[in-house]
């Protein structure tokens, strides 16, 4: 869709990777075709309430001595409506349509964008 004076309109595409080797591929290869997002690693609700016992809390400074992945990676794209089914096609090579690296994604449409990044 078309904005105006050649704009294209903004979409966001939220994307979670189960942390592995091959995932770190997929994210290399997007940021080689020129691509770029947040990136933040996440747990399940499942491991963080089954992983530390009594201690319910998401965020705990425990988490920040890691250095790696936690259990999957969490990424939020913005990108112009015409790259979408590039950047998705991308993902769908590389995780093989999520049967190689388990997880999913899904875009929507921003009403409004600001910024400079």
């Amino acid at each position: 869709m078309i904005t105006n004076e050649g704009d294209y309109m903004k979409k966001e595409l939220y994307l979670v990777l189960k942390s592995s080797e091959k995932a770190v591929a997929a994210l290399e290869q997007l940021k080689a075709e020129g691509y770029n997002a947040t990136v933040v690693s996440t747990e399940s609700l499942r491991h963080a309430i089954d992983d530390y016992p009594g201690d319910h809390h998401f965020f705990s400074l425990r988490q920040y001595e890691k250095v790696e992945m936690l259990e999957s990676v969490l990424c939020l794209f913005v990108v112009e409506d015409n790259k979408l089914e590039h950047i998705k096609e991308i993902i769908r090579q590389y995780t093989n349509n999520f049967k190689d690296i388990k997880g999913f994604m899904y875009s929507r449409d921003i009403a409004d964008y600001e910024g400079s990044i």
